[in-house]
């Protein structure tokens, strides 16, 4: 399964990983958990806690980030809408749900 960002969300993943690398040094760890969390979303999207519209949740292990996607408006495609810092209002992204 291919998954895509939402530019906002693209845009959300590169400062995470910025911040990562500004702050623990090589942002090489994050990015590596993304690749992770891509990996194990578009396996199985449908094992992730669901969170309403469609969207499901996925917690980042060793990071403070969460990714919000949708798997349901195409069966080959999952649509990632928020990486999100766990600290941040929680429903802030929901906007960008076409």
């Amino acid at each position: 399964m291919t998954v895509h960002f939402e530019s906002e969300a693209l845009e959300e993943y590169r400062e995470a990983a910025q911040y990562s690398e500004d702050r623990f040094g090589p942002g090489l760890q994050f990015v590596a958990a993304m690749q992770v969390a891509l990996k194990e979303i578009g396996r199985d999207p449908a094992r992730f806690q669901p969170v309403g519209d469609g969207v499901r949740i996925y917690r980042m292990k060793r990071f403070p980030y969460h990714l919000f996607f949708h798997h349901q408006l195409t069966p080959e495609a999952v649509v990632v809408y928020a990486v999100a810092h766990h600290k941040r209002r929680p429903d802030y992204w929901r906007d960008r749900l076409p």
